[in-house]
Parts: structure tokens; C-alpha cells; sequence
């Protein structure tokens, strides 16, 4: 996978621990579908209080606090790695393939990856909200509702900084190098990590409308397969891949907090 020594984290490492069966498949499997069905258990769960309460429209009322939903994910899936890692022989530093020695090399990688993610991050999402609606700026006030700003001001510290720390390493960091260990090929691990990565904004903020919710799906799955394909080659590009992350997430809970004090988006 890389010109150095081989990673604490890497596949090759991890190989006897899945052969001596200390990294059980259903543990690898319920990583991957954590981030999903835990926000989408949460945002049901709202909805049928919503209901309970008499309220109409309880899906797309629960809907508008998936920022809180992606939050509480974000911090299930530290907790699952540390607590995962530890059993496996792990830090979690290991799991964010974080070193010193290779910061030269990775910076070049770190200039590749961001080119690569102005195209795939954002413009995707733009270009089939213009498909589907014929107006890019279509889906942004369902996936953008107001909320009391008491919900608002902690989600400007906790839900970039958690989502750094969890999304890219629970899916790149922790179930990619497993599923490679036990044989998976390297480019399904990548499709097949990538969609879930996609899809998983689905189920953040589902609302009853199938446009809406094919965009969210779809909208993500070139910048997943980008990240996916960057990991499998440098490794230890992961942390700053992390730290873009934490910038472009940092701007989610500003989007909010205009839609709650009744400003406009754009």
C-alpha cells in the first residue's frame, strides 16, 4: 500500500488478528453501518415523538436537527474505535494513521487531495439538484430548518470537531484496512465503502420525498470515492484529510443558525 514500513493500522498488519479471530467480521459490518443506523434510528425515533405530541409533518420536523443525530454518531463511533482498538492492540492514533516521519510526502498528497476535493466535494451536489429540480438551491431549505438557537450554539464546537474525528476514520481508517485483511479486493472496499459513505446522508436527514432523498444519497459519492482512493494509496494522508474535513463541516451549523434567525442562505 505504501513505500514505508508497514502501519500498525494496515491490512497486512491486521491479517493474523483476523485469521486468530480477534477481529470478529460483525464487528467490521456493524462499523460500517453505525454512522447510518444510529441517525436514522434517532431521526425515527423524533418523528414518533412528534407524532405522539399531535404534531403534522414529524419526519421532516425530525429532519431538521440532523446536525444533532450526526453529532451523537460522530461520538459512538469514537467511542466504538478507541474501545475497538484497544481490544485489537490499537491507539487511535494508529486508527487515523497519524505519524510524524512522513509529514514531506504527505503534504504533496494533502495538495492532490484538496484539488481533487474542490471538484468533488460540493459541485456533484450542485449539478444534480440542477437535474432533478432544474434549481441547485432547491434542496438547501429542506436540508437547512431552523432551530431553537439553544440547540444551535453548541453544535459550532462539538459537531466539527467530532465529525473530524469520526466520519473519514471510522469508515477509511477502521473498516477499509479490516475488510482488506480479510481479502477483500482493494477497489471493492473502496465502491463498496464509498456508497456507504454516500449514502449514510440519507439516512441523517430522510425526509418523504424521493428527489430529496436520491440527492442526498448521490450527492457525496464522488468526493467519498475520492477520499477512499487517496487512504488506500497514502495512508497517512488520513489526518489531513481530517482536518479539511473539520473546515468544510465548521460551515454546517453557520448555515443553521442563519436559517434560524431568519436570514437568508444565499
Amino acid at each position: 500500500m505504501t513505500e514505508y514500513p508497514v502501519l500498525p493500522n494496515s491490512p497486512d498488519a491486521l491479517a493474523p488478528l483476523v485469521a486468530q479471530g480477534r477481529i470478529p467480521a460483525r464487528r467490521v459490518w456493524g462499523m460500517l453501518a453505525l454512522r447510518s443506523g444510529l441517525s436514522f434510528a434517532l431521526l425515527l425515533t423524533l418523528a414518533a415523538a412528534f407524532a405522539a405530541a399531535g404534531r403534522s409533518g414529524t419526519v421532516a420536523a425530525s429532519a431538521a436537527w440532523w446536525l444533532w443525530f450526526v453529532t451523537a454518531a460522530n461520538v459512538a463511533c469514537i467511542v466504538a474505535m478507541v474501545r475497538f482498538g484497544k481490544v485489537e492492540g490499537l491507539r487511535l492514533r494508529d486508527i487515523f494513521f497519524a505519524r510524524r516521519d512522513t509529514w514531506k510526502g504527505d503534504l504533496l498528497w494533502t495538495a492532490v487531495a484538496l484539488a481533487g476535493t474542490a471538484v468533488f466535494a460540493m459541485a456533484p451536489g450542485t449539478v444534480l439538484a440542477g437535474a432533478l429540480w432544474k434549481d441547485p438551491t432547491a434542496p438547501n431549505p429542506m436540508l437547512f430548518q431552523a432551530l431553537p438557537l439553544v440547540a444551535v450554539y453548541p453544535l459550532f464546537v462539538i459537531m466539527p470537531i467530532t465529525q473530524a474525528l469520526a466520519e473519514l476514520p471510522t469508515y477509511w481508517g477502521y473498516v477499509a484496512p479490516r475488510l482488506r485483511a480479510a481479502g477483500t479486493n482493494r477497489w471493492v472496499v473502496i465502491g463498496l465503502v464509498g456508497a456507504v459513505l454516500s449514502l449514510q446522508h440519507l439516512f441523517f436527514s430522510f425526509q418523504l420525498d424521493w428527489r430529496y432523498d436520491l440527492w442526498l444519497a448521490l450527492k457525496f459519492l464522488p468526493f467519498a470515492l475520492w477520499t477512499g482512493f487517496l487512504v488506500d494509496r497514502r495512508p497517512t494522508v488520513l489526518p489531513y484529510l481530517m482536518g479539511a474535513h473539520f473546515l468544510l463541516d465548521a460551515t454546517l451549523p453557520l448555515l443553521v443558525f442563519l436559517v434560524s434567525t431568519g436570514r437568508p442562505l444565499a
